[in-house]
């Protein structure tokens, strides 16, 4: 059970690292799918964690944990955005609503 709430907020921290980078490069918002399986991979790759070690699911090679961890993280913010949407936040909009205006500035 641990795993899977773990799983749960690594996607979590990781939707909300994509928002915050968007945030500040409102160009990024083109690939945001691309820079959250990149992120989602490289987080859990640096973290050496693997969901299958922790429900004892044995790969034919060990690299393969890792890296199936860390797509599994990044879809799971899909479920993230589908949940914000649905309390009515406008974090569950899709990415290029949410920063279709520029960077906010301190002068404003």
């Amino acid at each position: 059970m641990h795993d899977f709430a773990i799983v749960a907020l690594l996607g979590l921290a990781l939707f909300k690292i994509v928002d915050m980078i968007e945030d500040v490069v409102p160009g990024l918002s083109k690939f945001h799918t691309f820079v959250t399986l990149l992120l989602g991979v490289a987080a859990v790759i640096v973290l050496n964690y693997s969901l299958f070690t922790g429900y004892h699911v044995v790969l034919r090679s060990s690299w393969m944990g890792p890296w199936a961890t860390g797509f599994i993280v990044a879809g799971s913010t899909s479920a993230w955005r589908a949940m914000f949407h649905w309390l009515g936040s406008n974090e569950g909009d899709a990415p290029e609503v949410r920063h279709q205006h520029g960077p906010r500035s301190m002068a404003a």
